[in-house]
């Protein structure tokens, strides 16, 4: 069979760099003789057009790859599911944490090279309401910092630097929470919450290690709950945090398990892929094996 590969490319993503960097790629795909279609998008709606009508006229797709960052990976999924299309990912956006967990690099010469190999598997998906979520469900402070990071003009300038920065400006003034969890069948009670952080891979919050033990194709979610502290000890323990080591230190709790339901005094931020979901009550499930990547 004829192998055909579709590209998006996210004209807005990485401060342009999409288009760049697509123009390099484009070159690679022609001295090689591979067969390929490309959409260059302003919105994530054109995109999701161009997948609709991919779909909808049964063509044979070899891999669907999006030059983009983790809000572009998140619609796409979403389009995906139920398909047995694979995808994969130029990094270009400002946090990439997809692609860091998965160890696509922003070598993209290594990485064409890696694509056309045309090898698959699938992994698992956090369900979340009536969406999926590729990475980390956030609730709590970190939803909150997402979604102030969201709204700043700057971020796709300083990437990670910016969600740090956002840290700082929330934790003024944000107060901690008392949260009943349904962990599997049992219920918890944990007081003075900082954050709930849910995952399927390692990283968010452009880089952020939270969940050092995730991984996409274990059946399990990964947990972690930091609580009863002061915000002075918040702060050293979000300094430990890029790198992975406050799994073990005092108030974090690291937890796995298939689902998970939050219920809250009051409602809470949630985010998934760093895209807002809406508050507090949630429910979180693993969907295992629900969906094809590239590797």
């Amino acid at each position: 069979m004829k192998l055909m590969y579709y590209f998006l490319v996210n004209r807005t993503s990485g401060k342009g760099r999409s288009v760049k960097v697509w123009n390099e790629i484009e070159a690679i795909l022609k001295e090689k003789n591979v067969e390929y279609q490309v959409i260059i998008t302003e919105t994530k709606d054109e995109g999701l057009a161009f997948i609709n009508n991919l779909l909808t006229l049964n063509q044979d797709i070899s891999g669907i790859i999006a030059l983009g960052g983790d809000g572009t990976i998140h619609e796409i999924m979403n389009r995906l599911i139920g398909t047995n299309v694979p995808f994969s990912v130029i990094p270009t956006g400002s946090g990439n944490d997809y692609a860091r967990a998965r160890g696509i690099s922003k070598d993209y010469v290594k990485e064409i090279e890696k694509l056309l190999q045309n090898d698959k598997k699938k992994i698992d998906l956090l369900e979340i309401g009536d969406r999926h979520c590729m990475t980390v469900v956030g609730i709590g402070f970190d939803a909150k910092v997402a979604d102030e990071a969201n709204k700043m003009k700057w971020k796709k300038w300083f990437g990670g630097l910016a969600y740090l920065m956002t840290i700082l400006k929330v934790l003024i003034t944000y107060k901690p929470s008392s949260i009943k969890l349904t962990l599997n069948n049992e219920e918890r009670v944990f007081e003075k919450v900082w954050l709930i952080a849910i995952a399927n891979h390692a990283y968010y919050g452009g880089g952020i290690k939270i969940c050092p033990n995730a991984l996409s194709d274990d059946g399990k979610l990964d947990i972690c709950i930091i609580h009863s502290l002061p915000k002075w000890r918040l702060l050293f323990i979000l300094a430990n945090v890029f790198k992975g080591k406050h799994v073990t230190m005092k108030g974090v709790d690291y937890l796995q398990v298939e689902s998970i339901q939050v219920d809250s005094d009051d409602p809470l931020f949630v985010t998934a892929d760093g895209e807002m979901m809406g508050q507090t009550p949630t429910s979180v499930s693993v969907k295992k094996e629900a969906f094809h990547v590239m590797l």
